[in-house]
């Protein structure tokens, strides 16, 4: 039975990994937790994982966590710590991994790491140009990985996930928030200024099939980029996303028309806040990881379905 092991495994990714990784029977998971006991009681993770105490500052944990030729998800990230701290664990972790002699490290990063582009459409081959220093943070922590790669301490990965949403995800809850229980003219006013740009939105199913795609990936991958996303969906853009919530969250939609602003004064807008990301037009495109095989399970229409029937107000509250 194939060995994996998982760094940051009680996050939103992580907790849909292990559900999916437990649901096939497949595999022995082993998850490193700075909350052993808290783990414990989580049902997703039940007797069929083995939790191991530690963080990836502790380097007897993690040679406890590997074993000799298993596959490492890495999803971890101390947000509560800076650049040097970030890379410090990364170093952690590949050093254990070459010591240990992982066969493959497969590490979860960000579409963020590409910052800002005047390419409406992004690849993996866009050079990068983060804004933020999360963004920058991400990068230099993709280039640890890859060059460990390229010293042939093990097979490797990197996935950039955009937007990833779900049920219980945070991204789309401001929207969904705001509509629900904000001010009727400033979702207006948004909605006229938004229009269509495109939101980059990603379903967690379709992350977590990535990933588990590039664990059964039979080939090596020595340190390749793959971008997970589910641009290739025209509807993937605020206009449509923000009329679909309204409709299935039982709420009315505007009164009045709406205004559609040029996009150029969101951008302008975007920029003085000092965004990441401040193209409307912008589009990741996933057809690198398509091309190997991988096929996204559930749409973005469904997944979006199932998002906001999960968050839809009760009926006695429905306009």
């Amino acid at each position: 039975m194939q060995v994996i092991a998982i760094t940051g495994a009680s996050g939103f990714i992580g907790k849909q990994l292990v559900t999916e990784l437990v649901r096939t029977g497949e595999y022995e998971v082993r998850a490193l937790s700075r909350n052993r006991q808290r783990d414990l009681t989580e049902s997703r993770f039940a007797s069929a994982v083995e939790i191991i105490a530690g963080d990836l500052n502790d380097t007897e944990a993690l040679r406890k966590l590997l074993k000799p030729g298993c596959t490492v998800i890495n999803l971890a990230y101390l947000w509560d710590g800076g650049e040097a701290e970030n890379l410090a664990v990364m170093g952690n972790l590949v050093e254990a991994c070459r010591d240990v002699g992982v066969g493959r490290l497969i590490h979860c990063s960000t579409a963020a790491v590409v910052g800002r582009v005047r390419e409406d459409r992004v690849t993996e081959e866009t050079p990068c140009n983060p804004v933020s220093q999360y963004g920058h943070t991400k990068l230099k922590i993709e280039q640890v990985v890859v060059k460990a790669a390229a010293h042939h301490y093990f097979d490797a990965a990197i996935v950039r996930p955009t937007a990833v949403f779900g049920a219980e995800g945070e991204q789309l809850k401001k929207l969904v928030n705001d509509l629900k229980m904000g001010s009727y003219w400033l979702n207006y006013a948004k909605s006229c200024l938004f229009g269509t740009r495109r939101m980059n939105l990603v379903h967690i199913d379709n992350v977590v099939a990535a990933v588990v795609f590039l664990i059964r990936y039979p080939n090596p991958l020595k340190g390749e980029v793959f971008i997970v996303s589910d641009d290739d969906d025209p509807d993937n853009n605020f206009a449509y996303i923000e009329r679909f919530m309204l409709r299935v969250l039982g709420l009315g939609d505007y009164r009045l028309p709406r205004i559609s602003l040029p996009l150029w004064i969101l951008a302008a807008l975007l920029a003085v806040r000092g965004r990441n990301n401040i193209n409307p037009h912008c589009v990741y495109d996933s057809g690198k990881l398509r091309r190997l095989g991988y096929k996204p399970p559930i749409s973005l229409a469904a997944g979006l379905d199932e998002y906001a029937r999960y968050h839809r107000l009760p009926d006695s509250m429905q306009g």
